[in-house]
């Protein structure tokens, strides 16, 4: 009997994972995802699907390049679809926006771009300067963003880490994504970092080792359950 009661607990905690999201909701993803730097001549885009639907929406490019003493390491992002866009910032040269948590995505932006660049670190001698709107080691601030689901714009944020160095000619610009979330409804607005409904929604493919005589079952093993939703995506997949 308890052996049948810690499978259907389990197999509770799998199907309470994999609902679906019910109308009017902020859907949260939780996950850390660094962004390697792309080898010279090599495309290595790390891909964002908004809505865990497989569809990818976004695309986050760490590059580096350098002639004749001059080095500069970018980190660029750029929409899947000429339609999904970021909110921007600047008029000669446009870069995506630092939100703070709370600041409202959504409504009429002055710049929106679909290919922008989110930050550079540019070292020329021995001078160091920044370009973009993300310098000063930022961390879990927010990129505001609009993006298509069946044609209608949803609008999300994907939170983000930005660190920079100003050592010359040493490692300066990383940048690892550490969350994303959309809203359901179509051009509802939404508030960066905030998410007022399910966390964690997709459509994981669950393997779990059962207790001995219960047969297969669907559902995160039991030292998942037991660290809470910090251990989600270890076991969620796109």
């Amino acid at each position: 009997m308890a052996q049948y009661s810690l499978v259907a607990a389990v197999a509770g905690v799998g199907i309470l994972a994999l609902a679906e999201p019910s109308a009017g909701e902020v859907v949260v993803t939780k996950r850390t995802i660094p962004i390697p730097l792309t080898p010279v001549g090599v495309r290595e885009p790390v891909k964002i699907s908004m809505a865990n639907n497989g569809i990818i929406d976004f695309s986050f490019e760490l590059y580096s390049y350098s002639v004749n003493g001059f080095l500069e390491r970018g980190l660029t992002l750029d929409g899947a679809s000429p339609r999904n866009r970021v909110i921007a910032v600047g008029d000669l040269n446009t870069y995506a926006a630092q939100l703070a948590r709370g600041r409202k995505i959504g409504g009429t932006y002055a710049n929106l771009s679909s290919k922008v660049l989110v930050e550079a670190s540019v070292s020329a001698g021995t001078s160091r300067y920044f370009r973009g709107d993300w310098d000063g080691n930022l961390k879990n601030q927010f990129l505001g963003v609009r993006f298509l689901i069946d044609g209608k714009p949803h609008y999300g944020w994907i939170r983000l880490t930005v660190t920079t160095n100003t050592q010359p000619h040493g490692p300066f610009l990383s940048a690892t994504i550490t969350g994303y979330a959309y809203e359901t409804v179509a051009n509802k607005a939404i508030l960066a970092g905030i998410g007022t409904g399910t966390a964690v929604v997709a459509k994981p493919k669950i393997e779990v080792q059962a207790p001995r005589g219960s047969g297969n079952q669907a559902g995160p093993s039991l030292g998942m359950l037991a660290a809470g939703t910090d251990a989600l995506p270890m076991w969620r997949r796109e």
